[in-house]
């Protein structure tokens, strides 16, 4: 009997050990197996779907080690999970769907999270845009087990910047150059909300990203980028004006936060310029001379943990020009500083709080060399309207520092739901403006300069992001932002209202329906001036 004892001990202290997992093979981050606290938090193994995926690139997320132990779902008896890992956040990355072998739908799921099912063979449906353009992995769930399913795909991350380095809501269009794949529509968002950028989850490639309506083989208002699986490919797209602008540059951004202090801050610095000399001689026999400098420079620093997500730059970009016989001139000089810091409270909520600082370095001239300069001076009670001139050649627009424009704000991040038939979050909060004046000028259009005022700004913004998805043929893209100054109810504003829809009539036909309102001014004859476009885009690739 004491021998009976001991081997009955001996077996329940072996069943109560955590079982070891398989390989990982060669997925980001460290082998599962080795990690004693997730296997015995999860007390499953997991079992890699395939051999061979590429390691991680500049993914904002960690390695899958590191994703499988921040995730708090547990395997209860009679089931296992299928877990996909992220790129970035799960609730800014499309749904997942496990297919059953009947063809139904068993479950969906997000990225970067355990998805319970089931033992038994799935199609695992992974990426952006319509059903019928997703992508499609065979999985196999084993009971008790988690099944990771390495990146066959690759995803894409779109800012939208005005020439002047501002972050702004620009919109564009997502195309895979083989077989000309129109994967939908997209929007940049500005500085206070670029945590909440959709990242686009694509099969591998080469993509153009156009402006809407652009037909595909435009030579204008479009870049090219190559989408690799298993990298998260980050790009910067420039239009010349903050609204309805053209696209005028863009390409992969190069500032990556490569070196770490501990596990949680990294830290990036880009920095460039160049120097460009001209001289030309028209038909006149008139010779020019030209030179022409510029520099660029940004310095980012990150924080990442379960609980918060921060980021801090410093952007400055400055262009001088000379011309022979002329002055040196300030074509471009801005000075940023920009910080925002997010509580991740759940998957869907999370509150937030950013600040912003902008200016210029250095003082910049008027190029006439005659200036009409517009005043308005007391003359025995009376506000009188007078005009100067200025022939001195020298007359400075703007001192340095000034204005100084301060911005700050404070909201929360709600995804009402994630689903893929629909997507739906709205974002709202508090947002203050301050534009600090001391001596600089502005221009009317009658090419008079008068001095600047300060201004002061402060008011309730909030906005509605929808996506219905209807089969695999259609979808409807909605949004509404709503404006309040001085948070006063009564003086809600429409400043935005789309609604965007999209039908596949085949591979190479779609049809589109573009709705736009916004309200101008109350004293206007037409509130709420609209725009309607109907379009059929044909294209061929032979």
């Amino acid at each position: 009997m004491r021998y009976l004892a001991s081997a009955l001990l001996f077996l329940s202290l072996a069943a109560s050990l955590p079982v070891r997992g398989a390989q990982l093979g060669d997925l980001p981050g460290e082998d599962v197996s080795s990690s004693g606290g997730e296997v015995e938090k999860s007390q499953s193994k997991v079992t890699p779907t395939a051999t061979q995926a590429r390691r991680a690139e500049n993914w904002l997320a960690p390695g899958v080690n590191e994703q499988l132990s921040r995730d708090r779902i547990l395997i209860p008896l009679g089931k296992g999970a299928l877990f996909v890992p992220t790129y970035s956040e799960p609730r800014r990355e499309p749904e997942v769907s496990a297919i059953d072998a009947r063809g139904k739908l068993a479950r969906t799921g997000q990225t970067g999270e355990r998805i319970l099912l089931d033992s038994g063979s799935y199609t695992v449906r992974i990426g952006s845009g319509t059903g019928g353009q997703q992508i499609s992995v065979r999985a196999v769930i084993e009971e008790g087990h988690t099944t990771v399913v390495p990146p066959q795909w690759g995803g894409l991350i779109v800012e939208t910047l005005s020439a002047l380095g501002e972050y702004i809501e620009g919109e564009y269009e997502v195309i895979r150059m083989e077989g000309w794949i129109n994967y939908g529509k997209g929007r940049g968002l500005r500085e206070e909300r670029l945590q909440d950028i959709k990242t686009w989850l694509l099969p591998p490639g080469m993509y153009r990203i156009s402006k809407p309506g652009e037909g595909f083989n435009s030579l204008r208002n479009y870049i090219t980028v190559q989408v690799n699986s298993g990298e998260l490919k980050q790009v910067e797209l420039v239009y010349d004006k903050a609204v309805a602008g053209d696209i005028v540059s863009g390409g992969s951004k190069a500032l990556n936060a490569r070196a770490r202090v501990g596990r949680n801050w990294r830290f990036g610095v880009r920095a460039g310029g160049n120097v460009n000399l001209a001289r030309q001689t028209d038909d006149a026999g008139i010779r020019k001379e030209s030179m022409q400098v510029s520099s660029d420079l940004r310095a980012r620093a990150l924080f990442d943990n379960v609980k918060y997500l921060g980021s801090s730059e410093i952007f400055l970009q400055d262009n001088f020009s000379k011309e022979k016989g002329r002055r040196f001139n300030v074509l471009s000089d801005i000075a940023q500083v920009r910080t925002n810091w997010t509580r991740r409270l759940t998957p869907w909520l999370g509150p937030y709080m950013r600040a912003t600082v902008e200016t210029n370095i250095f003082p910049r001239k008027a190029i006439q060399d005659t200036v009409k300069i517009a005043t308005m001076e007391d003359s025995s009670g009376t506000m009188v309207r007078r005009i100067q001139l200025d022939t001195s050649g020298d007359f400075v627009i703007a001192p340095g520092f000034d204005p100084i424009k301060l911005g700050q704000g404070a909201g929360v991040n709600i995804e009402f739901i994630s689903k893929y038939y629909l997507e739906a979050a709205t974002q709202m909060g508090l947002a203050a403006r301050q534009t600090l004046v001391k001596e600089s000028y502005g221009s009317n259009p009658q090419s008079e300069y008068s001095r600047n005022q300060s201004i002061y700004e402060i008011g309730a913004e909030s906005n509605l992001n929808a996506t219905l998805r209807l089969g695999d043929q259609m979808a409807l893209d909605l949004r509404l932002e709503l404006f309040a100054p001085n948070a006063n109810p009564s003086r809600l504003r429409l400043d935005d209202f789309t609604a965007d829809f999209r039908f596949l009539l085949s591979r190479n036909l779609e049809l589109g329906y573009l709705y736009q309102v916004s309200e101008t001014q109350r004293k206007a004859r037409n509130r709420y001036p609209s725009f309607h476009n109907v379009s059929l885009r044909l294209s061929f690739n032979y």
